[in-house]
């Protein structure tokens, strides 16, 4: 949809008069008063536009705090004014189409909805006759464990002459999808988190 100019606007009144002596001369009070109603319509026009970048969270501005509202607070309790508008709108987004789900292509596709890239790994006991030579030996129980590999988002390590004791030794952001993949596992099911290196 684009907004109308102003004249065409005004060429639709005028066009919708009824025909005759009376309302037939242009340029009037009439003209003036039409004008005024065709540039109100102009400015509606322009808000109905701007409306449709509304109705879906991605690209929300002025109706994101009410999908927000609507959504309820963060499960993950993530303070959203820390946040900037766009991780907000990828959050309410995500949370806004999500359907649910228990495969890998679901915990997939809905970490790259929030910006994350991960890989998922299940694990298989291992059994005699089938097991391999240089296969790791994988315990009975562990079928309801997998890991979940992603990107190292930053890490500090200790620098002698640098940091001072008492300082950690060394450690690393966590990811914020941590909390979106925990809350969301089958709840019979262990989630274990491999950083990797860029």
């Amino acid at each position: 949809m684009m907004t109308r100019p102003q004249s065409t606007i005004l060429a639709s009144l005028i066009g919708k008069l009824p025909r005759g002596f009376a309302l037939g001369k242009r340029g009037g009070v009439l003209d003036a008063l039409l004008d005024s109603i065709a540039k109100v319509l102009v400015q509606a026009e322009a808000d109905a536009e701007k409306l449709m970048d509304e109705i879906d969270p991605r690209t929300a501005n002025a109706l994101l705090p009410d999908f927000e509202r609507v959504l309820g607070p963060d499960p993950c309790g993530r303070d959203l004014g820390n946040q900037t508008i766009e991780q907000r709108q990828r959050r309410a987004h995500q949370r806004w189409i999500a359907k649910g789900g228990a495969s890998i292509p679901y915990f997939v596709k809905m970490a790259a909805s929030l910006g994350h890239t991960i890989e998922i790994e299940e694990f298989w006991p291992s059994n005699a006759g089938v097991l391999l030579a240089g296969q790791p030996l994988i315990a009975e129980g562990e079928q309801f464990t997998w890991r979940v590999k992603l990107q190292l988002i930053s890490e500090w390590i200790f620098r002698a002459g640098v940091n001072t004791a008492g300082q950690p030794l060394g450690g690393f952001e966590i990811s914020d999808i941590e909390c979106e993949l925990r809350r969301l596992k089958p709840a019979h099911t262990q989630l274990v988190f491999s950083y990797v290196e860029n």
